[in-house]
């Protein structure tokens, strides 16, 4: 997973396509104004809305732990050498499953801050009236459980505290 660590002078591609598609996100101001992650925020919202109303929550969860099973392997297969924050560092600013949602991940031994993203995406939409689901269901029917069902196939245990700043750390 090359992450934050790309080399652009090794693997440089026409980031032009990239660059303007950037540009035209964060200068699309109605009805709100856009982020580079809206389109995937609202993919989670919804399905995770569609989830809690036919309470199939837990399934989805685990169905998305299952997906991501082997990549939660290979990291995991990373931590004997070395350690459990290099598990944190795969669920996190290494895995650009994840490091799409946030833009900007702060990064602690042993623990990831980082401002939620749903928060706001879920104000949003909630205008349209189509969505049931809380922040509060994000939070325990989808971060929580999802975070610590890939720490599990890992082979960690997490603490996840929940807010407008986020934050999983290693359990002591």
């Amino acid at each position: 997973m090359p992450g934050l660590r790309f080399d652009f002078k090794q693997e440089a591609a026409d980031l032009t396509p990239a660059i303007q598609m950037l540009v035209q996100t964060y200068t699309d101001n109605m009805p709100y104004p856009h982020k580079f992650n809206d389109a995937l925020l609202k993919a989670h919202i919804t399905n995770l809305d569609f989830a809690v109303k036919h309470n199939l929550w837990k399934e989805h969860v685990e169905h998305e732990v299952y997906i991501l099973g082997p990549i939660l392997e290979m990291i995991k297969g990373w931590v004997p050498e070395q350690g459990p924050d290099k598990a944190l560092y795969g669920m996190f600013e290494g895995n650009s499953c994840n490091y799409q949602l946030f833009e900007k991940i702060e990064v602690q031994e042993g623990e990831r801050l980082f401002q939620c993203p749903y928060k706001e995406m879920l104000e949003i939409v909630s205008v349209l009236g189509t969505h049931t689901i809380t922040w509060e269901d994000v939070h325990e029917k989808w971060c929580i459980p999802l975070w610590k069902g890939f720490a599990e196939k890992i082979g960690i245990e997490i603490e996840v505290i929940p807010g407008e700043t986020c934050c999983v750390r290693l359990k002591k």
